[in-house]
Order: C-alpha cells, then sequence, then structure tokens
C-alpha cells in the first residue's frame, strides 16, 4: 500500500476518532469506573463453596473455597452482564466465548451498583472496539465505494455493530462518546445491506463532502448526474451520455477525485481512449484542471490509446514492436492483398470461374413482399457483368458470367429481329441474343408452380411468358428457357448448358483455362479485382478484430445466409493465414497484434497490470478483442474497478469493430454495474435535443433518454430544405445561399458542412470556392464525431447507393463478419444522423432531394417532428398527409381533447366524417374504414385494427380455439361490445 495512502488512512482514523472519542473518555479512568469492586455469595452460594465476584483492572473473577475462577476479561468481552433478582438471591448473567454463563445465589445487597461497576468497565474495553468497527465500515462505505464484491465482509460488520442496537439491555449512557448511539443507527437504518442502498448513502454523504470540488474542478460546477458518475466506483460501473452531456469532465473530474481523495496514486490510474486525439485531449484536460483545482500531480494517470498500451506492455515485456509496413500505409496493404488474390486465382483456372460465381453475394428475389423493396434493392446495388454490362439482377448475372467464361459471344438485351409489344410500354428484348444466331435465352423469374415475386401478378406474368413462346414460334427464332427454380436448385448453369446444346451451341470446356487468363486481364482493367480487394481487406479485418477462426467464420457466414458459406470461408482462412505468415516472415506487428499479443502477455503472467481504477472512453465502439483486453486487465490486476463512458446512440464504428451490444447488454455481456445517465446538454437547445432524440429513440434497441438543455428556443430551430433539383449543381448553390443567410445574420458565427460521402465536402468547397469557403468546416458524419459548430448544413439527402441512408448489399461477407447488428432498418445510419443534427448549437439545415427523397427525410415530414419546412415541394407533401379525404377543401387539425387527442375536418359539418384518429407510429391523422384505420401519411402506412359494429380498436387475444380480435369494448360496463374476429 503506497506511503500517502497509509498517511490518509490515519489522518481519516484521526478524523474519525475526533469526531467520536470526547476528551472526557480520554481522561476516564478505571478506578473512577468502579464504585463497587465485589458482590458476596448469600448463605446458599457459600454452602456450594462460593465467596464472592470480585471486580479487577483485568476482569470479573469468582472466588471460592478451591481459589479464584475468570469469568470475563475486559479485553475479550464484547456483551454485557445483567442482573435478575429472585427469592434465593440474585443472578449475575455473564457473556464468555459466545456462552452465557448464570452465577446463582448472590447477595442482593449492592447487587445493582455491582452490575454498574461490570457494565461501565465493559463499555470502557468495548467502546474502542466499536469505535474501530465504525471507523472501518466508513472506510469500506464512504471513503471507499460500496463494490458488489465487498458487500460480505461490509455487512459482517454491519451485523456485529447491529447486535448491540438490538440489544435493548446495552446501557449506552454508560458509554463515555456520546455520538457512539447514533453512530450505530445510522449504520443499522442502512439494514437490508445492498449495494444498492450502501450506494446510495455513499452518494449523499460525498455530494456534500465534496461539493467545493464538484463546483470548482470544471469552468463551470458539474451537474447532478456527473457528479453521481465521479462518485459511483462499483466493480463494474456505467455512465451513459447523450451528445454534449460533459462525459469527457466526468472522466477527467473521477480521475482527480480519485487522486484527491487518496483513493489511488496517479500511476494506478488508467484512461483509455478511442483514438490518440481522443487521448491527448484528456491528457491536456487532466493537466489543466488539476491546475485549477489546486491538486498536485507528481505523474500523471497513464492515458492511452489502447494500441499504444499494448505496445507498451509488450516492449515492456520484451517482445519486438516493429510495427509492419501495412499499418502505415495502407496502399500496400491494398497491393498485397491484390497480388495475393491475383496469385490464388492463377494458380488454377478452376478459381477464377469459382471466385466469380462467389461474387457479389446473390438474394433471393422472392423474399422481398413489395415492389417498393425489390426496386430499392436493384437501384442500390449494381450487377456489372465480366463483359461490363449492368444487368438486372444476380441470377441474370450468373448467365451472362458463364457464357463469358465458355467464349460463347452474346449481346444483352438486344433488339428482337421484330418490333412488337408483348408487355405494355415498351418493346420486346430478351435477356440473351447469342450472337451470329437466331437463339435468344430468356430468364424466366417462376417456381416449378408458376409463383412469382410477391408484388408481380402471377397470371399475367404467366401469359407473358406464354406470349413470348408464341412470338418465338411465329417468327422461326429459338428460344432457350432458364428459370427462377433452376437458380434456388443450384443447378443455373448445368441446365442453361444443356439447353443450348439441344440447339447447337456447344461450350468450349477447354477453353476455360484460356479464357481465365482472358478474364483475368479484363478484371484487372475493369477494376474487378480492385473491387474484391477492397472486400476482402475489409473481411480479414473484421476476421482480426473480432478474433475469428474459420469455425467462427463459418458460422457467421451461415448465420447470416452467405450463399456457398464453406467456400467463401475457406477463402476468407487462406487469406488470413498468409497475412499471419507474411507478419511473421517480417518480424513485425499490425495495430491488431498489439492488443491481441498483449491479451497473451498479461495472461500468461509476463506482464502484471498495477492499476486500480480503469477508466473507458467511447465504450459504445469498443470492438470484441478490446474488450477481451480490458477483461484480461481486470482478471490479473489488483481487483480494479472499471468504468466506461459511452453513449449508444452515437455507435457508429461498427466497420472498424464497435460492438454496440457491449453496451445495450452490458450487464448479461460485461456484468452487474451501476448505471448513471448523462442527460442534461449545454451545446444545443431544446428543438435540436427534441427532433435528435425523437428521431434516435424510435429504434427500440437504443437506450431510452430524456435530453434536458440549458437553452430553450421556442420554436423549431432544424429547417428542412430542398436541393433545387433539376438545376445544376442544386444542392451546393442551397449551400451557398444558407451559408450567406448565416453570416448576414450572425458574422461570426461557426459554420460545419457535413455529408455521408467525402465527394459531396469536396464539391461543396469548390463550388463556395476558395474565399467563401473560409472559417467553414467540412466533415463527414463520422468524422464530425466530438466536434461542433453555431450552424450546421446537412447535405446528401436523397435515395440510391450513394443516398443517406445507404441501403446497398455490396459489402455482405465482410457485413456479416463484423459486430452483431440489431434488427432495427437503418440502426447504425439513424445513429449517424442523429450525430450530425446533435453537432450545432443554434440551428441545423437539411437539405434533401424532394423528387427522390431519403427515407429519413420522409420520417422527419412527419407530425412527431416539429421542423420548419422551407420548401414548397416539402410543404406540399406534408399538406397531403392533413388533407380530409372524406370531403372536397377540408384539412385535418390536432385537437388535445378531455379524453385524448384525434384530428377535427376544418370543413365542420360540412364534412360527413368530420374526424379522424391519431396514428400510433407517426402522430399523422389516422382514417377509418370498415375494418381498420390507415395512416393518412403514406410514407408511414401503419394500419390499426378496428372494430367494424362500433369503430373501437380491436386487440388480439388468445383461447384455447386459437387468436382472434377482441373489441376493447368488451370490458365497458353498460355499452359492452363483445364483436370477435377470427384469425385464419
Amino acid at each position: 500500500m503506497p506511503a500517502y495512502f497509509l498517511e490518509h488512512h490515519r489522518l481519516l482514523k484521526l478524523e474519525t476518532e475526533n469526531s467520536l472519542i470526547s476528551e472526557a473518555y480520554k481522561r476516564v479512568k478505571v478506578k473512577d469506573i468502579i464504585t463497587v469492586d465485589q458482590l458476596n455469595f448469600n448463605f446458599l452460594g457459600n454452602i456450594f463453596g462460593k465467596k464472592g465476584v470480585r471486580l479487577t483492572d483485568q476482569g470479573l473473577f469468582i472466588d471460592t473455597k478451591k481459589g479464584q475462577t475468570e469469568l470475563i476479561s475486559f479485553a475479550e468481552a464484547k456483551r454485557f452482564s445483567y442482573i435478575e433478582e429472585g427469592f434465593f438471591g440474585a443472578t449475575l448473567f455473564v457473556h464468555n466465548n459466545q456462552s452465557l454463563q448464570e452465577h446463582k445465589f448472590l447477595s442482593k445487597t449492592n447487587s445493582t451498583a455491582f452490575l454498574e461497576s461490570i457494565n461501565k468497565k465493559i463499555a470502557h474495553s468495548l467502546q474502542p472496539h466499536l469505535l474501530n468497527l465504525i471507523e472501518d465500515f466508513n472506510l469500506r462505505v464512504l471513503s471507499n465505494y460500496p463494490r458488489d464484491s465487498k458487500i460480505e465482509p461490509i455487512k459482517s460488520l454491519a451485523d456485529e455493530l447491529s447486535i448491540f442496537y438490538k440489544d435493548a439491555k446495552v446501557p449506552w449512557n454508560y458509554f463515555s462518546n456520546s455520538k457512539l448511539f447514533s453512530e450505530v443507527e445510522k449504520i443499522h437504518n442502512l439494514y437490508p445491506i445492498k449495494q444498492e442502498t450502501l450506494g446510495a448513502y455513499h452518494e449523499k454523504i460525498n455530494l456534500e463532502r465534496r461539493k467545493s470540488f464538484f463546483d470548482s474542478v470544471e469552468s463551470n460546477p458539474l451537474t447532478d448526474e456527473q457528479r453521481l458518475g465521479v462518485l459511483r466506483s462499483n466493480d463494474k460501473n456505467m455512465v451513459l451520455a447523450a451528445a454534449g452531456t460533459g462525459k469527457t469532465s466526468v472522466m477527467v473530474a473521477k480521475a482527480l477525485d480519485l487522486i484527491d481523495r487518496g483513493l489511488a496514486a496517479p500511476q494506478e490510474i488508467l484512461v483509455l481512449a478511442y483514438n490518440k486525439s481522443a487521448a491527448e485531449e484528456l491528457k491536456k484536460r487532466l493537466a489543466d484542471k488539476a491546475e485549477n483545482s489546486g491538486i498536485v500531480l507528481t505523474e500523471s494517470p497513464q492515458i492511452s490509446t489502447f494500441h499504444a498500451l499494448g505496445r507498451k506492455i509488450l516492449g515492456d515485456s520484451g517482445i519486438s514492436t516493429y510495427m509492419s509496413v501495412f499499418t502505415e500505409d495502407s496502399l500496400k496493404l491494398g497491393a498485397w492483398v491484390t497480388e495475393w488474390l491475383i496469385e490464388y486465382l492463377t494458380q488454377d483456372p478452376k478459381r477464377m470461374v469459382d471466385f466469380i460465381s462467389l461474387f457479389p453475394e446473390p438474394v433471393n428475389p422472392f423474399d422481398f413482399k413489395t415492389q417498393e423493396e425489390y426496386e430499392r434493392h436493384i437501384r442500390d446495388n449494381e450487377f456489372r457483368t465480366l463483359q461490363g454490362e449492368l444487368v438486372k439482377g444476380y441470377q441474370e448475372l450468373r448467365i451472362a458470367n458463364w457464357l463469358a467464361i465458355h467464349k460463347i459471344a452474346y449481346e444483352y438485351e438486344a433488339r428482337y429481329i421484330s418490333k412488337r409489344r408483348i408487355d405494355i410500354g415498351f418493346d420486346y428484348q430478351p435477356d440473351f441474343h447469342i450472337s451470329d444466331s437466331n437463339i435468344y435465352v430468356e430468364h424466366f423469374g417462376i417456381d416449378r408452380q408458376g409463383n412469382t415475386r410477391p408484388d408481380i401478378d402471377k397470371q399475367a406474368y404467366n401469359e407473358s411468358i406464354d406470349s413470348k413462346r408464341k412470338l418465338h414460334k411465329e417468327l422461326e427464332t429459338v428460344l432457350v428457357e432458364t428459370f427462377h427454380y433452376d437458380w434456388t436448385e443450384d443447378t443455373l448453369e448445368a441446365r442453361l448448358e444443356e439447353r443450348l446444346a439441344a440447339v447447337g451451341v456447344i461450350p468450349d470446356k477447354n477453353s476455360v483455362e484460356e479464357a481465365s487468363k482472358e478474364l483475368l486481364s479484363k478484371l484487372k482493367e475493369g477494376n474487378q479485382i480492385a473491387t474484391w480487394s477492397k472486400m476482402l481487406i475489409k473481411a480479414l479485418q473484421a476476421t482480426r478484430f473480432e478474433r475469428l477462426n474459420e469455425n467462427s467464420i463459418l458460422d457467421r457466414l451461415e448465420k447470416a445466409g452467405i450463399s456457398q458459406a464453406k467456400k467463401k470461408t475457406r477463402i476468407l482462412t487462406d487469406l488470413h493465414n498468409a497475412y499471419v505468415e507474411e507478419l511473421v516472415a517480417t518480424d513485425s506487428i499490425d495495430f491488431d497484434d498489439m492488443i491481441i499479443r498483449a491479451i497473451a502477455v498479461i495472461d500468461n503472467g509476463q506482464y502484471k497490470p498495477q492499476w486500480r481504477y480503469i477508466l473507458v472512453d467511447e465504450f459504445q465502439d469498443i470492438s470484441a478483442s478490446r474488450m477481451e483486453f480490458v477483461n484480461s486487465i481486470i482478471e490479473k490486476g489488483p481487483d480494479p474497478s472499471l468504468t466506461v463512458v459511452g453513449d449508444d446512440w452515437q455507435s457508429i464504428y461498427r466497420f472498424s469493430g464497435g460492438k454496440l451490444e457491449l453496451t445495450t447488454r452490458f450487464n448479461e455481456l460485461v456484468g452487474p454495474h451501476t448505471l448513471t445517465m448523462l442527460q442534461k446538454t449545454f451545446r444545443y437547445n431544446n428543438s435540436i435535443a427534441d427532433t435528435a432524440g425523437t428521431f434516435i429513440m424510435e429504434n427500440p434497441e437504443q437506450y431510452q433518454k430524456h435530453i434536458k438543455t440549458h437553452d430553450m428556443a421556442h420554436e423549431s430551430q432544424v429547417y428542412l430544405l430542398d436541393d433545387k433539383t433539376g438545376e445544376e449543381n442544386g444542392v451546393y448553390s442551397r449551400v451557398a445561399e444558407v451559408v450567406s443567410k448565416i453570416r448576414a445574420n450572425d458574422p461570426e458565427g461557426s459554420i460545419a458542412i457535413i455529408a455521408r460521402y467525402n465527394y459531396l465536402l469536396k464539391d461543396s468547397r469548390d463550388f463556395l470556392g476558395k474565399e467563401n469557403s473560409q472559417g467553414i468546416y467540412f466533415w463527414s458524419f463520422h468524422k464530425s464525431k466530438g466536434l461542433e459548430a453555431d450552424y450546421c448544413i446537412l447535405i446528401g439527402f436523397f435515395q440510391g447507393k450513394s443516398g443517406f441512408p445507404n441501403g446497398n448489399r455490396e459489402d455482405a461477407i465482410p457485413e456479416a463478419l463484423l459486430p452483431t447488428l440489431d434488427s432495427f432498418p437503418h440502426s447504425e445510419e439513424r445513429r449517424l444522423l442523429y450525430v450530425g443534427i446533435t453537432r450545432c448549437k443554434k440551428k441545423s439545415y437539411i437539405i434533401a432531394s424532394p423528387t427522390a427523397p431519403s427515407e429519413f427525410v420522409l420520417e422527419l415530414l412527419a407530425p412527431k417532428y416539429d421542423i420548419n419546412i422551407f420548401s414548397k415541394s416539402f410543404q406540399e407533401r406534408h399538406r397531403k398527409i392533413f388533407k380530409c379525404p372524406n370531403c372536397v377543401n377540408g384539412y385535418l387539425r390536432l385537437i388535445k381533447g378531455q379524453y385524448g387527442s384525434f384530428y377535427s375536418c376544418s370543413s365542420g359539418k360540412g364534412c360527413s366524417v368530420g374526424k379522424a384518429r391519431v396514428c400510433t407510429k407517426c402522430e399523422a391523422p389516422s382514417v377509418d374504414r370498415e375494418h381498420d384505420s390507415l395512416c393518412n401519411n403514406r410514407d408511414c402506412g401503419n394500419s390499426m385494427k378496428i372494430c367494424n359494429k362500433c369503430g373501437r380498436p380491436m386487440k388480439m387475444r388468445e383461447s384455447k380455439f386459437g387468436k382472434f380480435w377482441g373489441c376493447s369494448g368488451y370490458g365497458i360496463p353498460n355499452d359492452q361490445c363483445k364483436n370477435t374476429i377470427k384469425i385464419f
């Protein structure tokens, strides 16, 4: 134990003694306590050979004809004696070594005074013991935070003190310390002894004791929530912050508080930051605040990134820390992976064919429930053949690539020999035409029963197939047919080959090797090799930071429904093995090795951690390997306390290993803990807080927080503008307009332009020009995290592959290897927008496309969001939500009535219906039909089942006969509705 800590302990002890032990007690001598030092036995006692009971400085003795026997030693006495008087004399009850002895036939004369002398002597000897128990209890509960793992010894202390409190025979007035009873009573009042109770007691006392520190450690006094975050040092603690609520202040104050109170030396505190800049900021903040608070730091706590700490541990353990060139130059890593891939493909011609068939990741079109879902998928995911054509889907891609590999010349969607129309609106173009022939290949999207995608009319589609067959027969062209079920049965290429052979098109099997070489050259030229290399790098990185082996890779791919998972696992495993071999061959380590190898040297005892308090910043983005690193430090360290600080609403680094479930399932995956929520922000106003908070909490997987703001606005400070669709550089022109308006109204205000993709930022900067870009920040959503500006302009809100949110499936394999993602749609993209909105202090401007609007913008148009719509295009879309469908001119207005909210039509009695419900999902008007109420907001589409007899909401119920809809009016007295509808 450090010398300074022992000194603190001594001072604490003195403080406790000074508060409990009076000066009068210090002057009391034993002879002043004893008034009667002997009590004789009566006639009956003498018959049994007993003479008397005698008091000395050391204890209580009984004299007999045979000599003396010690009854109790005052130095060991833990219970008080008592006397009961009866017909045959007095009986003395004495506690000795946990047993109760009784001595009968004592004289009643002076028995009361003698008992008083005994118990005063016991009290005199017992008082220091009780004070020590109280001191020990307070040291464990008030000085240190009462941790879950330390409750049993605390409970033992409390139990021993509680015995005296509950014993009615304890003569508290015999103790010289008048505060003793009240101190024991305080502890007894904490029963039942639980961590929650003791933690609250600790917090109550220390919030007052440390008030001066909390008021001055930062430029503004810490909030109540921040103070609790500082004080709570259970075995495991989580501080959940929201944007701008001062989590860094909590980390700095916590470290300084531990040092200032003597609970830890600086070198016994470890602070782990997400990146280098955050670590440097923490070092600077801690040094500045220590100076402001008058705290002298003989040295700084260990403040480091995970990687830097791992490298230091390896260096201290005598292990080489030479960094691989891959860590310093991502281009070199890309070149190495590309070289590995080319070598891998050229080792065996069949590998090329296999590899091409493995990528991109297929999607079964029958899985799409609506036309909108399917169209969105095709829009956001490109299917480009080996010859460069853009085809409509994965199955067509497979056909085109098979033809190319086997050197069967073709044209994709070439004009048919005759201009004909089979489907309304466009000329017939068969999928493939075999060059220099009258042979066509059509791929039909039906299963063996003739079923189609759910959104396609089965009858019409099959009639179209028949019409195409008749047309080919009429014009004497050959139609080769393949089907969706050929692909689902994994025989698409085999049946294509068989059906082509039947019409005289024979693939040259011997051409595969030659074709492979030609294809490799084409793939290089067409950038396909580079695309595959980027995907493999992402998969390799995920394998490293998730600590995956061959079995776990296969397991994740299979769980994600990745096709041909075993083949892909083999490729990824071969790549990872080759990468590790390269590191070994060059005697170097990468960033992941810094952590992986550091874990090993801690676990095998080469390195012994000495940190007693561990603080982790940005915990929502911690990876599996980093968590394993922290666990090793805890398990092999001196029983340290772990405090993690983060914000699940800002978890946006899953692509680099961020494992959000470690935050959202902390209790299950990390352990029982004390939770503190920081919910007061000084950055932005209530309008921004309400908009961003409502948006992020749509996802039920996120923690529910209720953000309070220091600054209050009386109207919305979030503005929606259109991007001048159709105008050249429209979005950038709109950006320039907003910048000009901001500068006119607030010349000193800081401005940031934030976008999902860097190209949008570059184009914005170029459009504004060098002069107008002065003083403007250009941030991607990811890089904006932790930053702030007075005004933020958010751009890039449109549909498509590079839109926001992004829904493409190009990286399905790396995606499967990344940490688990919750099932809520676009959950990480949603958190990314939350980060963007909460960067601004005053106003947030969202510039979006009204003709191809982002899903997020459509959601923000719902009535539950209070935003300013500064665009005629968006205003019209918004107005349609409130148009009454039951009359010509009426609009629905929200009314908050005595029994709840509803919408009333502006046409009044002129409208046959006159009112509408409030949608439970988006709060727009919901219009009743016979059996349901449908949201008037087409972008919501929420439907609520209602009773066709009384109009009340229906509830799904279950009986022994199965599920059914039952009217909610069933339990209403005097107006009961028993209507039910069976669910088939």
